[in-house]
């Protein structure tokens, strides 16, 4: 981690980014746009969440760590942080559209979706990396985020709850840089000069 950068921020901003991702599912509960169940995949349930976890370590650690420092050489100062959320955001889009229950829409509108509501939590994901200095946070944070969508089902009626979706992964990326608004000083520094 950065100097400066606790665990207690690091697990704040985690957290936060968690709440803000996740928020769309009980507000959508509340507001009558969607049933919210446990999963089908039930007695599996204890094997997949640490599977989900391991797998979102090992994703941060190549995307995050590995890839953002490859292209952090050769692009542009402030540059590789969006490559690498919007790089980064295609496997996980591509995984939700072939492990997770799929709604109406058609598949192109689908992907889109998945595509769009990724590349926001990308960008919160690359935040935390860069402002803990570490990809551990983030790949925890995505690894719990999996975890919820593996154990709920959510069926919901009409196009609010995915929009309310994509809302809140964009939503979720700011609340990250705001919490980590100190650490990621130098970086915005950097960028604007």
């Amino acid at each position: 981690m950065q100097p400066g950068t606790g665990r207690w921020l690091s697990a704040a901003a985690a957290g936060v980014f968690l709440l803000v991702a996740l928020s769309f599912v009980p507000l959508a509960r509340l507001l009558r746009y969607a049933r919210v169940s446990g999963s089908e995949r039930g007695a599996v349930l204890w094997a997949i969440v640490p599977l989900c976890v391991v797998a979102a370590l090992v994703h941060e650690r190549l995307v995050r760590g590995a890839l953002y420092g490859a292209l952090g050489r050769r692009l542009p100062v402030g540059t590789a942080a969006p490559v690498v959320a919007l790089l980064g955001a295609l496997l996980p889009a591509f995984l939700r559209l072939t492990l997770l229950p799929l709604g109406p829409a058609r598949l192109p509108v689908l992907a889109g979706h998945a595509y769009l509501v990724e590349a926001g939590l990308g960008f919160g994901l690359c935040w935390l990396a860069l402002g803990t200095g570490s990809a551990v946070p983030s790949g925890l944070a995505l690894g719990a985020l999996w975890g919820v969508r593996f154990s709920v089902a959510l069926t919901f009626r009409g196009g609010v709850v995915p929009l309310m979706e994509l809302a809140v992964a964009w939503a979720a990326a700011l609340a990250v840089a705001a919490v980590l608004s100190r650490p990621l000083a130098p970086f915005r520094e950097e960028v604007f000069g």
